[in-house]
C-alpha cells in the first residue's frame, strides 16, 4: 500500500477535528465531529456487546466511526431550530456533497462502501448507530447540568425536550428501513428521561 494513500487519508480524516458541533464537552468545548464519533463508536460497541449480542458489534463499531465522514464536506448543521425550508437546502447539500465524496475518497473504496451501507439504514446494525446517534445528544447535557441546553439552545423545560424528543422519533420512524433490537429504543426514551429530570 502508498504510503502516500495513507497520508492523505490522515489529513482527510483530520478535518474531522475542526468540525464544531452544537454539543459541548465537559469541559465546556465545543464538541468536533472526530470526537463525536470516536465517542458514539466506543458506547455504542459496549451496548452492542452487552445488550445485544444478537447483532454484529464490529459492523456497528465501523458504522458509528463513518456516519459522518460526508460532514468532511457540509459540516455539522445544528438541526435542533431549523425550518422546513432549510432542512431541505441541508439535503440538498448533501446530495452534492455525495458525489463530490466519490471523488476525494476514490482510493477508499472500504469506507465509501461504509458511509453508503450506514446511510442504507436497512440494518439493525445502522438502525441501531442512528438510535444511537440521536440519543447521544442528550447524554453531553448532564456534565453542566442542562446549562448549555437552556442558555444556548434554548431547551428551557420539560415541555422543550418533550417536543424535541418527538422529532426524533418521527425521524427515527421515517428514516429506518430495518429495526434496531428493542433495547436500543428503550436506551433513545431513557436517555430522554434522563434528560427530563434535568428539568426538575
Amino acid at each position: 500500500m502508498e504510503i502516500a494513500k495513507i497520508i492523505a487519508l490522515s489529513e482527510l480524516l483530520g478535518e474531522m477535528g475542526h468540525i464544531k458541533r452544537a454539543t459541548r464537552l465537559p469541559n465546556g468545548e465545543a464538541e468536533s465531529d472526530s470526537h463525536h464519533s470516536f465517542s458514539l463508536a466506543l458506547i455504542a460497541y459496549h451496548i452492542v456487546v452487552t445488550r445485544c449480542p444478537e447483532l454484529d458489534a464490529p459492523k456497528v463499531l465501523l458504522f458509528a466511526l463513518a456516519h459522518d465522514l460526508l460532514e468532511i464536506l457540509t459540516g455539522d448543521d445544528d438541526t435542533l431550530h431549523l425550518t422546513q425550508q432549510q432542512l431541505v437546502a441541508k439535503h440538498q447539500r448533501e446530495k452534492q456533497a455525495a458525489i463530490e465524496f466519490k471523488t476525494i475518497f476514490a482510493d477508499y473504496p472500504e469506507l465509501q462502501q461504509a458511509l453508503y451501507d450506514y446511510e442504507k439504514l436497512d440494518t439493525a446494525e445502522a438502525a441501531t448507530v442512528f438510535v444511537l446517534d440521536k440519543a447521544c445528544t442528550t447524554w453531553t447535557h448532564h456534565a453542566d447540568n442542562g446549562k448549555h441546553a437552556r442558555e444556548q439552545r434554548n431547551l428551557t423545560s420539560e415541555k422543550d425536550i418533550m417536543k424535541w424528543a418527538d422529532r426524533q422519533r418521527e425521524k427515527i420512524h421515517n428514516r429506518l428501513h430495518a429495526q434496531p433490537p428493542q433495547a436500543i429504543f428503550d436506551l433513545f426514551e431513557d436517555s430522554c428521561a434522563a434528560l427530563q429530570n434535568l428539568y426538575q
